[in-house]
């Protein structure tokens, strides 16, 4: 006869003759226990008025997901800064996609190491056994710093690899990348809402080329778009050139924007030019960092990007994925908009109907 309550597992586990492990292992179909075993206790159970509990069964789902994963195996993160072999030595944007990629990779029960290809006498040889003897068979290879032959003829056959925004362009890897075409029209949106009517993006060729135009081509295409009383205009410069700095601040002074979207030479330029940010002209990054909370602008999510490396590199792994793949995947992460002091609300919008600019 059922119980006036729920049966608890030491009742049931009398009425089977078992232990209280054992019905409870029974009762969430542990495979470990035999089916005739588990048909048997879980009738009983039913019979004296159990009923599966979907919270506490979700609670015990979580415990047991945040217990230490168990060690699986090493991975590597590729530094390519010729004159250091330290983390701490990356550019920002590297830096974070590298503590992202740890923090997943110590979840997952992997260590992520980082392994300098710039040490003097290594090859794509050596640098292939230096790997397998440290019990390395996945890579994340972010952009490089500077150019190295090291992977034109590396052997990938041994390897599972994924790459991260621009690193390797050249090579069919998996990539993790951020969506920069998606971000400029966000960004020039999130602009015109908060009240600004004269809008300057600053950019060099020689970072929007490492984004593969990301930058360029879609301010192009915003530029065309009907906004109303606001304007668009660009500044670009070479990124390599001694003349750079005083193209930007003619350039400034001749438009005189509200705001300006742009790198942070032009953060510099402001400055050196005696003017105050944001009273005498507002400024917005295209990569925010939680490092300047005071500038506002776009957020790349550079640890994310990590993250998801982790995921598409142990996905590899487990599936024993070695090798360039046939078809290479691309994972894209989305910007967010960060406000700042550096770019205060103005006032209200006047933006003319238009779906294809949000």
């Amino acid at each position: 006869m059922p119980l006036s309550r729920y049966p608890t597992t030491r009742e049931i586990a009398a009425a089977c003759a078992c232990s209280q492990s054992t019905v409870s292992n029974a009762l969430r179909n542990d495979p470990r226990i035999s089916e005739e075993t588990r048909t048997r206790i879980q009738q009983v159970a039913t019979d004296m008025g159990w009923r599966p509990n979907p919270l506490a069964a979700a609670f015990m789902s979580h415990l047991r997901s945040t217990k230490a994963p168990k060690y699986q195996a090493n991975l590597a993160f590729v530094v390519s800064n010729p004159e250091s072999a330290r983390v701490e030595d990356l550019p920002p944007h590297q830096r974070d996609s590298f503590i992202g990629a740890r923090e997943r990779a110590g979840q997952l029960g992997y260590v992520l190491e980082p392994v300098w290809v710039r040490e003097p006498g290594i090859n794509s040889d050596n640098f292939a056994r230096m790997l397998q003897h440290r019990g390395i068979h996945g890579l994340i290879i972010p952009g490089l710093i500077s150019p190295t032959n090291l992977f034109t003829t590396f052997e990938w056959g041994s390897f599972s690899s994924v790459a991260l925004s621009s690193g390797l362009a050249g090579s069919p890897l998996h990539r993790v990348a951020f969506n920069y075409n998606r971000a400029v029209p966000m960004a020039l949106h999130r602009l015109f809402e908060m009240g600004y009517r004269r809008i300057g993006v600053i950019v060099s060729t020689a970072y929007d080329k490492k984004v593969n135009h990301g930058w360029l081509y879609p301010l192009y295409y915003e530029q065309k778009q009907p906004w109303g009383r606001q304007w668009i205009k660009s500044c670009i410069f070479s990124g390599t050139d001694a003349s750079d700095r005083r193209r930007v601040r003619a350039w400034i002074e001749k438009e005189r924007p509200d705001v300006i979207l742009g790198e942070y030479l032009a953060w510099h330029v402001i400055h050196e030019m005696g003017w105050t940010i944001p009273s005498d002209v507002a400024f917005a990054t295209f990569d925010w960092s939680d490092e300047h909370l005071e500038v506002g602008g776009i957020y790349q999510g550079h640890e994310i990007i990590g993250a998801m490396a982790v995921d598409l590199l142990t996905s590899q792994l487990t599936q024993n994925e070695r090798g360039l793949p046939l078809i290479p995947k691309l994972l894209q992460i989305e910007g967010k908009w960060r406000d700042g002091e550096s770019v205060p609300q103005r006032g209200e919008p006047d933006l003319v109907e238009n779906s294809r600019a949000s």
